[in-house]
């Protein structure tokens, strides 16, 4: 049975679909309109040439990312764990010889990073259960909501394929999300212990801050100066120069030794079908699909 982002996404959007039109007193057609009119909102301020305003305390806001955005998402750090050898070397080692893998995402949403573990450790057939302990960093409380859905519906699903026993899962997801603004060293003070990773995902975190923030570059310091050595900072970012001039500022600054820039034309892997988004899909594809093709670079850091 294949695991899909588009079948562990649908019962989340379900689920918070309902929940709006409930808590807003108006029907799920209502709340459709509402996603469709954030999603364009969305796509102008993404196309600004300017610090996009996204509000992601919204919630039709955040409908309109699950929808739109998170298999991407999810896809591409899937996509990187795959093609990339020497973090694909990495992870499979730690999977390997310590049945543990601890990852951090920084700016991370609703916790695409895990969607993509989770195929991918599913795909893999290790034959042995690995545990994978992801920490969530986001300054949006509301977030939490649907990275607690997404971690909920992972288990739900593999306990339907490999039942309840989890030693017999390919994967074992643990970890929290904790409120936390990037753009501002001082929080860091408020995370617990996010130190001790083995790695770090910087997933589109710097084109949504735009501008060259310093306190970007500071936060990402000093986690790294605390890192294990070893440890791999992945950034992965909209293909353009400045984004990866940005990237190798940020590494230089941290102490990261950098890789190559890859770049990349991604499509959905082949077993995802958006029609697996169920009603959702039904009501909005006529007006707007979900992501289907995207372009990226991404670079692999290392602390040494």
């Amino acid at each position: 049975m294949a695991i899909t982002f588009y079948k562990l996404l649908a019962p989340v959007i379900e689920k918070d679909i309902k929940f709006a039109a409930q808590q807003l007193g108006i029907s799920v057609s209502d709340v459709y309109q509402m996603i469709l009119a954030e999603a364009a909102r969305n796509q102008q301020e993404w196309f600004s040439n300017g610090v996009p305003n996204l509000n992601y305390q919204c919630q039709d806001c955040r409908l309109a990312y699950l929808y739109i955005v998170a298999s991407s998402n999810a896809n591409t750090f899937k996509h990187v764990l795959e093609t990339n050898a020497d973090l694909n070397t990495y992870v499979m080692n730690l999977a390997r010889n310590n049945k543990n893998i601890k990852i951090c995402a920084l700016g991370g949403g609703p916790g695409t990073e895990l969607l993509a573990m989770t195929k991918f450790f599913h795909e893999q057939r290790l034959g042995y259960c690995v545990s994978v302990d992801f920490q969530l960093l986001d300054k949006v409380q509301e977030w939490a909501n649907s990275w607690y859905g997404i971690r909920n519906t992972i288990n739900c699903t593999l306990q339907s394929i490999y039942g309840v026993d989890r030693n017999g899962w390919p994967i074992l997801p643990s970890g929290n999300f904790i409120t936390c603004d990037v753009t501002n060293p001082g929080s860091l003070m408020n995370t617990g212990n996010i130190w001790g990773q083995d790695v770090y995902v910087i997933n589109f975190l710097l084109s949504e801050v735009f501008n060259d923030d310093p306190g970007v570059r500071i936060f990402i310091k000093e986690i790294a100066s605390m890192a294990p050595v070893g440890s791999r900072f992945v950034f992965i970012e909209r293909k353009g120069s400045m984004w990866a001039s940005r990237i190798q500022k940020i590494a230089a600054e941290a102490n990261l030794i950098l890789s190559n820039f890859y770049e990349s034309q991604l499509n959905k892997d082949y077993d995802e079908f958006p029609e697996d988004l169920g009603n959702v899909f039904l009501a909005l594809s006529q007006t707007r699909k979900p992501r289907l093709t995207w372009n990226i670079i991404y670079s692999i850091g290392i602390k040494q």
